[in-house]
């Protein structure tokens, strides 16, 4: 059954992409056709993901305590995942992930009206994730893609559970340079974050005391 949701999900958000593409070339009045049409698919995602749970605790975000809480998660795994390898890198479900993810931070950051919508679509195919990788990779053998796998869930638990006061340097780090998103002391905790991914251990980061970025006082 996971299968099956798993490969419904990666044909839909490999149809996305396609559409993202087109929005370059179209008039308005079909960007609202488009924006419609993304509303509806992911409307159906999301109906099919919850069919898929046993409870609403199965979601990766059901214990995070705020809204922030989740864009931390997901800004933790926007930069996790640069530092993937091989074929992964290129899957259509992993680009489309980051480019949503990098429109969320940039509305969360300027506060703009789309940002809850694209918080939402993150959110859905956030949850897709593990459900893809099982139903197109061999996680047992496929090292990148168990990576990934692993990635998913220490950047959603990891951005919940952290140090309060640890998780408001992190947010209120992010900001712009050179016109792009930049989360600088996320970057620099990037050795720890992938040891944890590697379970090498740092059972221990909890603090912001812990966890200053490399070069930070």
């Amino acid at each position: 059954m996971l299968k099956g949701y798993g490969r419904f999900a990666r044909t839909s958000l490999c149809l996305s992409v396609g559409e993202m593409e087109m929005q370059l070339t179209m008039k308005m009045d079909k960007r609202e056709e488009l924006m419609e049409m993304r509303k509806q698919t992911f409307a159906q995602m999301e109906q099919k993901l919850h069919e898929s749970w046993s409870s609403e605790e199965d979601s990766l975000f059901y214990y995070h305590s705020s809204e922030e809480r989740i864009v931390l998660s997901h800004a933790l795994f926007w930069a996790m995942s640069q530092s993937l390898k091989g074929r992964i890198r290129q899957e259509k479900y992993l680009l489309l992930l980051r480019q949503y993810q990098e429109e969320m931070l940039d509305a969360y950051l300027q506060d703009t009206d789309d940002f809850p919508a694209m918080l939402h679509y993150c959110n859905i195919i956030y949850e897709y994730l593990p459900m893809i990788l099982t139903a197109t990779h061999n996680l047992r053998t496929e090292k990148e893609a168990r990576k990934l796998a692993a990635t998913t869930i220490v950047a959603a638990g990891y951005g919940g559970d952290m140090d309060e006061e640890l998780a408001n340097a992190l947010l209120d780090d992010m900001d712009f340079f050179n016109n792009k998103v930049k989360c600088r002391k996320i970057e620099g905790m990037l050795p720890k974050l992938i040891k944890m991914v590697g379970g090498d251990g740092c059972d221990g980061i909890a603090t912001y005391e812990d966890n200053k970025p490399c070069g930070e006082a």
